[in-house]
This record gives C-alpha cells, structure tokens and sequence, in this order.
C-alpha cells in the first residue's frame, strides 16, 4: 500500500495471522473484503471491521512518538545518537546511503524512521527499504539513494565498484562515511540538536522527532523571508534573499548549497503552490517557526496571511463593487470636502442647515465644543481603543468594536479598510477641528442615505 500506515498495517496482519492459526477461514477472508471495499478514511476516524477489530486512522501531520510509531521506535533503539547525526547529515546532503542489518523488520523501520526526520522535507531520490538481491547493481547507481539491504548480501556489495557511498551497519552500529557531512553543518544548530537527543533518550513521546524538527525550522525557517509577494503577481521565492539572510559564514555556505537540493526546491515549489492557490497551510513545521528565533520578522509572509484568500487578485475590486451604495456616497461626500479648506468646508455646511431647517446654525454648533486633543486620546484608553482600526488576520474571526452596534462580518471590508492609504490631501488637513466637521458632514449625509453595512460576500 502507498499509505504509510505502519500500526495499523501491523495490527491487521497480527488479526490475519490468528485467524490463520485458529483456522477461521471464514472471518479471514471477511476481513479481507472488507478492507478491500473500504474507502480511505479521514485521520483521525475509528474504523471498526468487527465486534473487537478496529483501528484509528493515523494523522500523518502529527510527530511521531516513541513507542507508538513502531519505526522510529526501532531505530533510535539501534542506532545511537552520533550516528544518527551523521545520517542525518548525509541525508541533507543527498548522498547514496546504504543501511546494512540482518533483522528485516529492523532493517525497515531504520530506513523509514530516519528518512521522517527530514520532516517537513521528503527524500526525492531512489527509496528501497530492502533491496532484493536481482537488483544489487542498484547499489552503483550514479544518483542519490537511501536503500536497506540484508546483511547476507553485503559481501556482494563490497565487491561493487562503491563510489563516495555512506554505510551504516545497523547490527554493528557503525557509520562509513568519505565525506564531512556533520562538520560542514552549523555547529550551533548540531550542537542543540544533540544536546535534545540526549535528553530524550530515556523518554517517551515526540521528543525524538520534535528535536529534528527543531533544527530543520533552524536550518529552513527563515524561506519566508525571501518570499516575494507583488500585487496581481505570483509569489514568488528569492534564493540571495534565504541565503543572505543569515550573517554566519557557515549557515551561508549550507544554505547556498541546500539551495540545490530536491527535497529542498520540493519543499518551495509545494509551499508557492498552497500560497498562490490561496489554500495556505498550517502544519507543526510553521507552528515551530512561529514559536522559535528562525523566521525573523517574516513581514511578507504575514502580509500574505493578512491579505490572501481565494481569487486574492481581486481584493480591492471586491471591496469596491460590493460595498452598499449609501456607503458610497458618504464616503465619496466626505472624501471630496476633505480636499477644500476648512472655511469653506463651514459655509457649506452653513448653506446647507439654512435650507433645510430655515434658521441659521448657534454659534455653539458651528465649532465643536469638546474636539480632543491628540495628548487627550493618548491619554484617554477608551477613546483610542474605540477609534482603533479593527484588524482581521486570515482564519480569525472579526473583534467587536467597543460600544458599536455590530455589523454583519466581512474580512473583505476589513481587509479594504486596513490596506488602504490615506491621500496627502487627506493628511494636510487632518486636524482635531476638521476631524470634527467631516464627522458631522457624514452624520448628516448619513440620515439620508441610512447605511445597512457591508454586503456580505462568499469566498
């Protein structure tokens, strides 16, 4: 099967194999059917196939955990902390890695756990967890490859013409390696990785897989940083701009070599994917970065969070053409009398009242009574907390404004409001007193022009 369901495929066979010895033909082969018709669960959803026999679909975007995940289990038992380092650091490098036992189920379980601990990475070249003996030529290959082969058949290999090839005997628990994998990486990031292996070794847990996780966010975090985001463009990735980002001679020179590497370009390529699609992504690895020193300020990949969404190209059009009417109107109104002076913006307002109401404006109307200050709003919490913008973020859900009728939600306006930038005009005049007059302005435009909010819209 193409699922990595390890446990579950263990179970199943331990229920076949005492079906088998119990000699309940009837009951094996009901089960059989039954996987067979099954359609793929969901992670996480209980599967029952009888009265005692189920099993939970395994989440595949959650660490996995000693002594639940069988593999992983297996190998930080057989292998110890220095040569899974190595491993490791022949892996980031791609090298061609032989891993030799004479335990298949060990064998197994060596070449899949150390493989997951490139998390959120993938091994992109030649995968064999054991290599038949009709295919030992494999072993000459001149790509990458991570393959398993029984000891019984390692004496053929040695007689190959074996070129620049890491070997790591699993019984034996030692490394061969011609290269300097470990020492050309960042030793304050192997230094820390080390030290998390070495405190966990007698835990249960994640502590195993989040330790790699920790030095891959270490190593990779910072690719939101080179992520070039332009209106009506693509995203896009900058690779000077990864490498540069760092100031160590040493992270430079890794990082301008990861650039090369399979799992490192296939890591961008399905992280640009899930950005301009406008699906983006949650998973342990950006959990991390978030929590940790790696990602810097990250601004462009924070700009895409607050902004993105489906058909993200149009946001502004959006906002534009499903704004309500009456809205349009006050803010087309206020926005026009915000470019004349603020004697002229008074007569009008004067002419106005006169026509409606027949009497001319009080003095104590016509200049605002209490305008504050802007040392009165700084000092004031309630004022600058209900004049505060409402920001919403991608996936959050929009804060209620303090002491204001609520309207229906809409990230789109938000998002319209938020990224907007005010005019010079707008700036030049932006005074207490006229801040008070267009408030008026578009009071009274308002009554007359009743607002029922922002339409809602579906993304």
């Amino acid at each position: 099967s193409y699922l990595p369901w390890f446990e579950v495929f263990y179970k199943l066979l331990n229920i076949l194999a005492d079906y088998t010895t119990k000699r309940q033909e009837n009951q094996w082969n009901e089960l059989l059917e039954t996987l067979h018709k099954l359609p793929i669960p969901d992670p996480g959803v209980s599967v029952h196939l009888s009265v005692h026999s189920y099993f939970t679909v395994p989440d595949t975007r959650e660490l996995p955990s000693i002594p639940e995940n069988r593999n992983l289990t297996e190998y930080f038992v057989a292998v110890d902390v220095n040569n899974m380092l190595h491993l490791y650091a022949s892996m980031l490098y791609e090298r061609r890695i032989l891993i030799i036992c004479s335990k298949l189920s060990t064998l197994t379980a060596c070449i899949h756990g150390s493989a997951a601990m490139l998390y959120p990475m993938y091994w992109q070249h030649v995968y064999i967890p054991v290599l038949p003996p009709h295919l030992l030529d494999y072993c000459c290959a001149p790509m990458p490859y991570l393959i398993g082969i029984h000891l019984s058949l390692m004496e053929k290999v040695r007689n190959m013409a074996l070129d620049d090839v890491v070997i790591l005997n699993v019984d034996t628990n030692t490394l061969e390696t011609p290269f300097d994998d470990l020492q050309s990486l960042p030793n304050d990031v192997i230094s820390s990785l080390k030290n998390r292996l070495k405190k966990v070794s007698t835990t249960t847990g994640d502590g195993v897989a989040r330790a790699f996780l920790k030095a891959q966010a270490a190593f990779f975090g910072s690719y939101r940083n080179a992520l070039k985001i332009e209106p009506e463009e693509p995203i896009t990735f900058c690779e000077e701009a990864f490498v540069s980002h760092y100031r160590s001679g040493a992270m430079r020179q890794f990082l301008q070599n990861a650039t090369q590497l399979q799992l490192f370009k296939q890591f961008i390529d399905g992280r640009l994917d899930l950005l301009n699609s406008g699906e983006g992504f949650s998973d342990v690895f950006e959990e991390e970065i978030n929590m940790g020193e790696y990602a810097g300020s990250d601004k462009l990949y924070h700009q895409w969070l607050s902004t993105v969404r489906k058909g993200s190209g149009a946001i502004l059009n959006t906002v534009k053409t499903k704004a309500n009417p009456a809205m349009k109107t006050v803010y087309k109104f206020a926005k026009d009398h915000a470019k004349m002076g603020i004697k002229e913006v008074k007569n009008r307002l004067k002419q106005k009242d006169i026509a409606e109401n027949g009497c001319a404006p009080t003095p104590e109307e016509q200049l605002p009574k209490t305008a504050p200050s802007p040392l009165v709003e700084a000092k004031d919490p309630k004022l600058r907390e209900d004049r505060r913008p409402i920001t919403v973020h991608f996936g959050q859900v929009r804060p209620p404004r303090p002491h204001v009728v609520k309207r229906p939600k809409s990230n789109i306006a938000v998002e319209g409001r938020r990224t907007s930038v005010p005019s010079p005009e707008q700036n030049t005049i932006a005074t207490p007193a006229t801040l008070h007059i267009l408030q008026k302005s578009i009071t009274h435009f308002a009554a007359k022009f009743p607002t029922r909010g922002w339409t809602s819209s579906s993304h």
